[in-house]
């Protein structure tokens, strides 16, 4: 074969590989790497309220001000650190269920019924997302906010989620909560699931953990 046809072909195997040198593999985005229907026990329902966060920010902006105000800070202060982009998603057991959290973001912490609550946010680099997961702070939820939570929590490689990351779970009354937030690469997830079995918890963050490439 003629070396200048050669050397076609290796600079289209090349070009194909993308940012990451894997062909076929795209760039993983916060929507990619979000919580997805098929990491879910069946009957739970993708909220309206799910997806950009800047979209999300518009929807509850009337129906939700206190939230919308909280959550708009945020956002800006993890911009501040060197995020590029974020996706929101909500998932709950009934319709109605996701129709109240879009008027009362507050009733998170409080809710009685399945319910998965993830927000990822992608940084402009690695460093910028360490940055992220030592201080940016979600509905509350941060590596800080559960390390001083008082509750026990397992940090690091025991979460397999990778050396930046700690998970809570705790069991109230008739609630169960299972809390994590970590970094990967450029990316930060904080990912809350109520009243679902723990099983189904870890697999749902895995499954998550496991888009990041």
């Amino acid at each position: 074969m003629p070396r200048v046809l050669i050397a076609a072909l290796v600079l289209l195997v090349v070009g194909a590989c993308g940012p990451f040198g894997s062909i076929g593999i795209p760039t993983a985005t916060a929507s990619s790497v979000a919580v997805q229907s098929s990491d879910l026990p069946s009957g739970m329902q993708r909220c309206d309220l799910s997806g950009n966060i800047n979209d999300y920010l518009k929807k509850i902006q009337t129906k939700d001000p206190a939230t919308y105000t909280t959550i708009k800070e945020q956002w800006a202060g993890a911009q501040k650190d060197g995020a590029t982009d974020a996706d929101v998603e909500f998932y709950t057991d009934t319709a109605a269920h996701c129709t109240a959290l879009a008027s009362n973001g507050s009733q998170i912490g409080t809710a009685t019924y399945k319910l998965v609550v993830n927000f990822v946010f992608k940084f402009k680099d690695q460093a910028s997302a360490e940055k992220g997961y030592n201080s940016d702070s979600i509905f509350g939820f941060s590596a800080a906010s559960l390390k001083s939570s008082q509750v026990p929590v397992v940090e690091g490689t025991a979460t397999a989620l990778g050396p930046n990351s700690i998970v809570l779970t705790l069991a109230i009354s008739n609630q169960t909560f299972y809390v994590a937030v970590w970094q990967n690469k450029e990316f930060m997830v904080i990912l809350g699931v109520l009243n679902i079995d723990s099983a189904a918890d870890k697999k749902i963050a895995q499954a998550e953990n496991g888009r990041i490439h």
